[in-house]
């Protein structure tokens, strides 16, 4: 039920998305200008390694129905060659650590202060189909958003951390080959996607608690973990499957489209996950909430109170 009203709650308001990919396009634009200018002479050093055309080759393998097995070698090939070129090169090492900082930090922190907006402008339209303005809430809570994001970065950082030496030794496991690797590497990327799907299922709630609340989001993530536990299991299984239907409709429209799609898809994604957090909210807390203007969905207390109600007035 709560992918489905997910999707419900998408169409009828799409309009949303033009607005979400209108700010991550200008986070993104932003991040690209910024960060050429640090990283002009480090790109041409990884273009005399021929880092570049090596992973233009590979993505060309796709189409040629290239192995999987020699495919994540040349990746492998292409990540080992890249980190020479960076080790080696100390001189750049101010535009190393700019980089890093804001790709890593500056990048995701100006993506999350969108969420709470977000999250306000579905609170309105849920509970009594109110289109609030995303740029108006955005202004009126940008210091709330920055808090939530600051807090939101730092608790999450040990799982993407984790996520993140996961994936490379994934990559590095099926790089040596054998069926055994391959069988291991397949069971980390299980193990991987169900990490994501934890990550994301703990603090599904949060978000919500401050939208629908107005409380600090302090107090929002402890009573995140009250509403998260109560269809703990439901949530998680459909983070899993939204996760899985994500990355790889990302990953296809990406090859196919040679990655020019992904300014329309990853923030259509994010919108999603935006819209999940909140059904996963009323859900868990038994709350009423417009999917469309006219379907409504009452949990079935509420349908019973009902009914009583019209059988005391009958009476």
């Amino acid at each position: 039920m709560i992918f489905r009203n997910t999707i419900r709650l998408l169409l009828t308001n799409f309009s949303n998305v033009w607005k979400a990919l209108l700010y991550y396009v200008v986070c993104i634009a932003l991040t690209f200008g910024v960060c050429w200018v640090f990283a002009s002479p480090i790109i041409e050093k990884l273009v005399e390694a021929n880092v570049f055309k090596n992973l233009f080759d590979l993505l060309n393998s796709f189409f040629s129905g290239v192995e999987v097995q020699n495919a994540v070698n040349s990746l492998n090939d292409i990540i080992n060659s890249a980190w020479q070129v960076l080790s080696t090169n100390i001189q750049f090492k101010f535009n190393y650590i700019f980089l890093i900082v804001w790709v890593l930090f500056v990048f995701p922190f100006t993506l999350d202060l969108a969420q709470l907006a977000l999250g306000e402008v579905l609170y309105g339209y849920m509970t009594s189909q109110v289109k609030y303005s995303f740029t108006g809430r955005y202004i009126k809570n940008i210091g709330k958003s920055c808090v939530y994001a600051l807090l939101r970065y730092f608790v999450l950082f040990i799982f993407n951390v984790g996520a993140f030496l996961l994936l490379v030794y994934t990559i590095q496991t099926v790089a040596l080959g054998g069926l055994l690797n391959v069988f291991l590497g397949f069971v980390l990327i299980c193990v991987l996607l169900c990490i994501e799907a934890l990550k994301h299922s703990f603090f599904s709630c949060w978000m919500p608690a401050i939208a629908v609340l107005n409380s600090n989001p302090f107090s929002a993530l402890k009573r995140n973990f009250k509403c998260v536990f109560k269809k703990f299991f439901s949530i998680f299984s459909n983070f899993l499957a939204l996760i899985i239907i994500g990355i790889a409709l990302n990953v296809m429209f990406c090859v196919f489209t040679l990655g020019v799609s992904l300014v329309f898809t990853l923030p259509l994604t994010a919108f999603v996950f935006v819209i999940f957090q909140m059904v996963s909210y009323f859900s868990s807390n038994g709350m009423r909430f417009y999917v469309y203007p006219d379907m409504f969905i009452s949990p079935k207390r509420f349908e019973e109170q009902d009914k009583i109600k019209k059988l005391k007035y009958l009476v």
